[in-house]
């Protein structure tokens, strides 16, 4: 049975790849829609992933299907990536010495195998929170110099070992901050019975 990550993250793709699952990878290139004013964050950030999901099952239906998605929330605002280098260095200023909060979320659809033919659809949502150092601006022209980091939301990424250096503490899980929310993926049963076969099978 062949297994789809709705998603271009490399550190959603790692996550995957260090559990023994194999997957294709097939970013869904939706139209992300802003969130709906003064609902909840982390809800918007489940309805990205379920956007996600069923975009690409709907065109692979025989396959089981992840989708996912990521915010960094400060306050009532989503950080989203930097355009310059100039912005980064904004961004990480402005995150120095302040939490704030990392929301994933999951949504896996498997086949319709069903005898009254229905979906079986699982999500989940998780937040962790981190906290960054606050380094002068000298250090962080530096740090963003070598990191270059205009991919990541923020401007940093856990899983890079010289972004990482700015990252002073993190509270929650590692792999939610990365992309997904592992913890509670994994507790998720469904999943848990299919892990052998994909493993074994998928393409």
């Amino acid at each position: 049975m062949q297994l789809i990550l709705a998603s271009q993250s490399k550190g959603r793709a790692a996550l995957l790849k260090a559990a023994g699952y194999r997957f294709r990878q097939i970013p869904s290139r939706i139209e992300e829609p802003p969130p709906a004013k003064g609902a909840p964050l982390e809800q918007y950030v489940l309805e990205l992933a379920i956007l996600k999901a069923k975009a690409i099952a709907e065109k692979y239906p025989d396959a089981i299907v992840i989708g996912a998605d990521t915010a960094l929330i400060l306050g009532r605002n989503v950080i989203g990536k930097p355009e310059t280098l100039a912005d980064a260095r904004r961004m990480l200023a402005a995150l120095g010495g302040r939490k704030h909060r990392i929301s994933s979320a999951v949504c896996i659809i498997f086949p319709k195998r069903t005898p009254n033919g229905k979906t079986r659809i699982l999500k989940a949502v998780d937040t962790a929170h981190v906290t960054l150092r606050k380094w002068p601006p000298s250090r962080i022209r530096t740090h963003v110099a070598l990191t270059r980091p205009l991919s990541w939301a923020g401007a940093y990424a856990v899983q890079d070992p010289f972004s990482a250096a700015i990252v002073e503490r993190i509270d929650g899980d590692l792999a939610t901050v990365i992309g997904l929310p592992w913890a509670k993926m994994e507790s998720l049963h469904p999943l848990q019975q299919q892990r052998r076969v994909v493993s074994a099978e998928a393409e």
